[in-house]
């Protein structure tokens, strides 16, 4: 059951993600709004790595539904999910405060951010219970632990990650599921140092998508049998809980 489905795929966290799980040997069904950059990511991989890519909108349900059934159809079985699908620029939209944001826009954070991690579980949880077995990581952000002006939208959708996640835990364990989310820090697309070249983070650099696709590929393998309902912090020490 080494197939993994990654959700934002295409992006740069969803690509370091996708790309340590093929070096462990993981067959991918990769998804994304975005298509082309999915396919992009999937040129990337390992020549032996099997991979798929099908055009996925986290927030249409019905779709996630197809895609989990196409999924178990071509590889037989879903072992990991890996919610990555979510963020606030990549959507086009940019930080204000609260009064501000025009509801169209919240619902959009909410819809892609949350809603998204929503549809995909429970699109995915009746194939992993028939299975007996599975793992899920969803990706949050540190604005979800601790919020950030400008962000309360962005701050409440990757909040409710983190206790989704929690909750998950006691209705999940049962049926040999482990559900954990991920903190990421500064991502290197977006790093920022200061005028003398240093930076905040205490290790001195920005979180990298290999830092994100190596604590993915531990939490869903066996190594990480007996971690779940987890928040782990992948900061370089810039989230402090």
């Amino acid at each position: 059951m080494r197939t993994v489905l990654i959700t934002g795929a295409a992006s740069l966290m969803g690509e370091g993600i996708a790309l340590a799980l093929a070096q462990g040997g993981w067959d991918l069904m990769l998804t994304d709004i975005n298509e082309e950059g999915a396919r992009k990511v999937a040129d990337k991989l390992p020549r032996d790595a099997r991979a798929e890519v099908t055009r996925m909108d986290v927030t249409d349900h019905a779709r996630v539904r197809a895609v989990m059934r196409q999924t178990v159809d071509r590889f037989g079985a879903i072992g990991a999910l890996v919610n990555c699908a979510g963020g606030l620029r990549g959507l086009g939209i940019k930080r204000k405060p609260l009064a501000e944001i025009p509801p169209a826009e919240w619902r959009r954070i909410i819809e892609v951010n949350l809603k998204g991690v929503l549809n995909t579980v429970h699109a995915v949880l009746p194939v992993m219970k028939a299975q007996g077995r599975g793992a899920i990581v969803s990706i949050a952000a540190s604005r979800g632990l601790r919020g950030g002006a400008g962000a309360s939208h962005y701050s409440a959708a990757k909040a409710g990650i983190i206790l989704f996640t929690q909750t998950m835990v006691l209705e999940c364990a049962g049926y040999g599921v482990r559900i954990n989310s991920i903190v990421p820090g500064n991502a290197e697309a977006r790093w920022k140092a200061g005028d003398d070249g240093t930076t905040s983070a205490p290790l001195g650099r920005p979180t990298s998508a290999e830092d994100i696709g190596k604590a993915v590929a531990w939490l869903i393998s066996d190594d990480a049998s007996h971690v779940t309902g987890a928040c782990i912090d992948i900061s370089g020490g810039t989230t402090l809980h």
